[in-house]
């Protein structure tokens, strides 16, 4: 039903902003982990949708960024590789409406660690999140950590 209601939001998008707080208690409230990717999910879907008629945002949305930013973190902190990656593909939905969210120093370190991780398809996806994550004060240390990735690199994921 999540899921369902999040294809809809795109078609009705008024449906974006009735959706918000009630998925951000399932969030906060399930321990059920496939419920929780997926209202998260639902969520970064709904908030490019979210704005007001007015053009502002509703006042709940900087709490419910950082509750979808949090749930994400502890995807990615997930010894389950299908979990992190996951997580890596929330914080990419995310980013569409929060480009910013992932340049905090909280979430840095964490996809930078995933770039080391043994599975390609999460080294590739913590790859395409680099980009939402660089700012002009952390452009040096990305390089120097990325061009020490590439050193250990093998494969195609070397090339790419």
């Amino acid at each position: 039903v999540v899921k369902l209601l999040g294809s809809l939001v795109p078609e009705e998008p008024r449906l974006a902003r009735k959706l918000l707080d009630p998925l951000a208690t399932i969030v906060r409230n399930t321990q059920a982990k496939s419920l929780l990717y997926e209202a998260v999910y639902t969520i970064t879907l709904s908030l490019p949708y979210a704005r007001k008629a007015d053009g502002s945002m509703p006042a709940s949305m900087p709490s419910i960024v950082a509750l979808c930013a949090e749930t994400l973190k502890t995807f990615v902190e997930e010894q389950d590789q299908n979990l992190k990656y996951l997580g890596l593909v929330g914080f990419g939905s995310l980013m569409v409406s929060h480009p910013k969210v992932l340049s905090s120093p909280d979430y840095r370190p964490l996809v930078l660690a995933c770039l080391s991780d043994e599975d390609v398809t999460i080294r590739t996806r913590a790859l395409d999140l680099l980009t939402g994550m660089t700012t002009r004060k952390n452009l040096r240390e990305l390089v120097t950590q990325l061009l020490r990735h590439v050193d250990l690199a093998t494969g195609e994921y070397k090339s790419d």
